[in-house]
């Protein structure tokens, strides 16, 4: 996960600070944009805290709220519940939902199984000789994060990334966790599809402030008001003036806005959300749309069968062996297994969409 460069904090926040401008009844003098260091809940890192001049805003009139948008096919009802809180070190709770039962290779394992070895076979906290390498462990990580991304749009709840391991150390950073591989993606597509009209839930738009690419800057809630209206709302109100450039560069929709390999992903993936478009979606993002649009566990079965493939096959290796000469080549056999997953996932889920 790239950081943004540091001017787009800037830009997001002038972005806001126009906008509740804008929304304002009354005119407003010039605003001071100096900022200062805020706390964030849930253990993130802190804010950027907005002058008290932008907080100070009146609710908008009437004419100015958002119309109903007409919804994509609304969030499946989920067929199980996420932990209260981001599992950290330890078993994680097992799931009693019929495909977390199910064998997901020919030993026989489950999902359940997989959650419940978590800081015993396999895992950051797991210490023990036959233990998984930190290169194994990633790629379980990452396949469990996109497994549970996507279950998180599928549900409209980002908790279900709970299911996935956060801070494990002290001197871990939030940011740098699994949890978040989990949650980063899932945020961005509901936002965008909050955005699009295409999602009622305000909250990963709030959520999305708390990302490490905006370094948890804090936005009043009438911002998310407006932009459920879309990003043309947002940057393309009269007061803008020079401006609204570097908005549509925080916020594209058009590919005329960008220049940089982040931006046309982030247009791509608002205007595939927009037009229901499955094939403009962003490769990294392609299971978490798949999800969004079809709202079936189908869209996320590949990634199931990924992990389990991955997890069954480096635990044989090493019940068998148990010998640690060959760890270097079962890291790099490792990678090489990986990307051909990566590119086995995206194929699926592009051919699964063409039946639905």
């Amino acid at each position: 996960m790239m950081k943004k460069p540091v001017i787009i904090i800037v830009v997001l926040i002038l972005a806001v600070i126009l906008f509740l401008q804008y929304m304002q009844r009354k005119s407003a003098a010039p605003v001071d944009i100096g900022v200062t260091r805020g706390q964030t809940a849930e253990n993130l890192p802190g804010g950027v805290a907005l002058p008290a001049e932008t907080t100070s805003y009146v609710t908008p009139a009437a004419a100015d709220v958002a119309e109903p948008a007409k919804f994509a096919v609304p969030s499946a009802k989920p067929v199980f519940s996420p932990p209260p809180v981001v599992t950290t070190k330890g078993p994680i709770p097992t799931i009693p939902a019929d495909f977390a039962k199910a064998p997901v290779c020919a030993t026989g394992t489950t999902l359940n199984d997989i959650l419940s070895a978590h800081g015993k076979i396999w895992g950051y906290s797991a210490y023990n000789p036959t233990a998984f390498t930190k290169t194994e462990n990633d790629a379980v990580y990452n396949l469990l994060a996109k497994f549970f991304s996507c279950q998180a749009v599928i549900y409209g709840d980002t908790k279900m990334c709970n299911f996935v391991p956060g801070v494990q150390h002290k001197l871990d950073k939030y940011f740098n966790t699994p949890n978040y591989q989990c949650v980063d993606p899932a945020v961005k597509v509901l936002f965008y599809a909050f955005a699009s009209g295409k999602f009622k839930d305000e909250e990963p738009c709030h959520q999305y402030f708390k990302g490490d690419n905006l370094s948890g800057a804090k936005v009043p809630a009438d911002f998310c008001t407006g932009a459920a209206r879309g990003f043309d709302y947002v940057c393309d109100h009269p007061k803008s003036g020079a401006n609204r450039t570097k908005c549509h560069e925080a916020f594209p929709t058009n590919r005329d806005y960008c220049q940089q390999t982040e931006c046309f992903d982030n247009v791509s993936l608002y205007l595939a959300l927009k037009d229901n478009n499955l094939s403009g979606c962003p490769e990294k993002y392609l299971s978490e749309c798949a999800g969004f649009f079809t709202k079936s566990q189908s869209s996320c079965s590949s990634l199931l069968e990924m992990l389990g493939s991955v997890y069954c096959q480096t635990l044989n290796v090493h019940e068998a062996s148990g010998n640690s000469d060959d760890q270097k080549k079962r890291e790099e056999e490792q990678k090489k297994a990986m990307q051909k997953a990566i590119e086995e996932i995206n194929k699926k889920a592009r051919k699964a969409l063409n039946k639905e």
